[in-house]
């Protein structure tokens, strides 16, 4: 586990049985997981909604063998029991980091007081649905309700993984089957008995772990719509809670469960859900997705339009037979002629961007592999850092010190906790010897290599750098293009890559 060197520089200037567990308005039980594919769970009748789903409560074996098989993903919510029983006995009882990946309690709360981490502090008295709201980080042991208030809190804390080596390798690790692009940060939330952030919708894949404590979770059958959700929120409070949750329950489209240290919720987009801690020291790790919608794709190409100098998106409206036959008196319709050729100008200009693969893969890459996260001088570059915090460093306060201390074995390269990493293979359109394109996209950016049809060496070194998340001195024992030095120089340079000892 290395030490994040970055992080310590710069501090000074961001699932057990249960037998006894409550199931409340739910059909499912526990279902061994070489059961599950038997279950006709899916598509039961239609209501309002759509489809209605029973969700899955089963033992798990092994978590991402038996979530994958359960064909969940996408389609609806699932619970798999002890899956992390593990880690919560680790955390439980203080265990090294080796064995105890997640961050304490104590480690939660100081996040929370930290100027660069994203906090935030929920609160609500029970059984009044008006009395939500929200307190915005840095939050301070002050700031939290005391025992005796009839005030229930939820802190919740973005972006742990992020500060929090142990945790971003761990969720690296069992989330390995889904791509980095896919995967947005490691939020925790801790809560006093009664706590929680009300009913609502996401629009991303999450994976709810339970880490310590225990939490009810209500859970949707159906999927909630956009419209609906905008138009069935409480109004006129700080936190989006859904105003018609009682009566999805009332209407018998909601399941109850209780989850104990180790077990997981999967939601996917659009089921509501309300989270409810039935002890104090809850602590629940959320494991949040992202995928880019189309109109979010749609932004952002047309931010990249407004700089445009060249291409269809510069064409305008013609008219060249205005003024055919000599016509004096020209007709103010918006006739059906006219609005085909604006919705032409339209089409012409989107299919040229879509239809050239190298600025669309590009544009893509970027977008996907973005921070969705606010952070500020993150990763830090290593220019920007003063003497004292690059004397600090050693020789990985240099980019060429710190490749050969990793090529001579005295360390190894990590990425930058909470960056997303992807790579694409494109064939270079100006070469005629069969060249490749070989793009690193890292947290926005991207780095282009052309590599000759015969360096398949440098190619699987960007593969296994993305897949691994690291540099080790394995990829130093065969000869190295002087391109992938390069390319790890700048990934030093730019913070992207830090160095370590262990």
């Amino acid at each position: 586990m290395p030490l994040l060197l970055f992080h310590s520089v710069l501090s000074f200037g961001s699932f057990s049985s249960h037998n006894h567990h409550a199931s409340l308005n739910a059909i499912s039980s526990h279902v061994p997981s070489n059961k599950l594919a038997k279950l006709s769970i899916l598509n039961l009748h239609h209501r309002e909604g759509g489809e209605i789903f029973q969700i899955p409560d089963i033992k798990a074996l092994d978590f991402a063998r038996d979530f994958a098989s359960s064909g969940a993903w996408g389609k609806h919510p699932i619970l798999l029991r002890n899956a992390f029983l593990k880690e919560a006995q680790a955390l439980k009882y203080h265990s090294d980091e080796a064995a105890a990946p997640w961050p304490t309690w104590e480690d939660v709360m100081d996040l929370a007081s930290d100027d660069e981490a994203e906090a935030r502090l929920i609160t609500h008295v029970t059984s009044d649905e008006n009395s939500w709201s929200l307190e915005l980080g840095p939050i301070e042991d002050d700031d939290i309700p005391n025992r005796k208030s009839e005030t229930k809190w939820t802190l919740v804390v973005n972006d742990v993984d992020r500060f929090h080596p142990c945790l971003s390798e761990w969720i690296g690790n069992v989330f390995n089957m889904i791509p980095q692009w896919r995967r947005d940060d490691g939020q925790i939330s801790i809560s006093n008995e009664g706590g929680g952030i009300g009913s609502h919708v996401d629009d991303y894949d999450v994976f709810l772990i339970q880490m310590s404590g225990t939490r009810k979770w209500d859970v949707g059958k159906r999927k909630i719509s956009t419209r609906e959700e905008i138009e069935g929120l409480i109004p006129s409070i700080d936190v989006r809670v859904l105003d018609f949750w009682d009566g999805e329950i009332e209407k018998e489209l909601v399941e109850s469960f209780i989850l104990e240290p180790g077990d997981v919720l999967y939601v996917p987009p659009r089921f509501g859900h309300r989270g409810t801690a039935l002890s104090d020291g809850c602590m629940t790790l959320s494991a949040g997705l992202r995928a880019p919608s189309a109109k979010e794709l749609m932004t952002k190409m047309s931010d990249d339009i407004v700089d445009a100098i060249d291409g269809k998106f510069l064409d305008r409206y013609t008219d060249p037979v205005l003024l055919h036959k000599g016509a004096l008196q020209a007709s103010n319709a918006l006739d059906d002629n006219i609005k085909h050729k604006g919705k032409q100008l339209i089409r012409d200009a989107i299919n040229e961007m879509l239809n050239d693969e190298e600025n669309f893969d590009a544009f893509f890459g970027k977008l996907v592999t973005e921070s969705k996260r606010m952070r500020f001088d993150y990763p830090m570059r290593l220019d920007d850092l003063d003497d004292e915090c690059i004397q600090d460093l050693g020789v990985w306060g240099n980019s060429e010190s710190a490749i050969n201390a990793v090529r001579n074995g005295e360390g190894v390269l990590y990425a930058a906790e909470g960056t997303s990493w992807a790579y694409s293979i494109l064939p270079d359109a100006r070469s005629d010897c069969g060249d490749t394109l070989c793009r690193l996209f890292v947290d926005g950016t991207m780095r282009q290599l052309t590599l000759n049809k015969n360096d398949t060496a440098t190619l699987k070194l960007i593969r296994c750098m993305v897949d691994q998340r690291q540099v080790n001195t394995t990829f130093f024992e065969k000869i190295v293009s002087a391109q992938f030095v390069e390319l790890l120089e700048i990934l030093v340079s730019a913070g992207y890559l830090y160095g370590s000892n262990e």
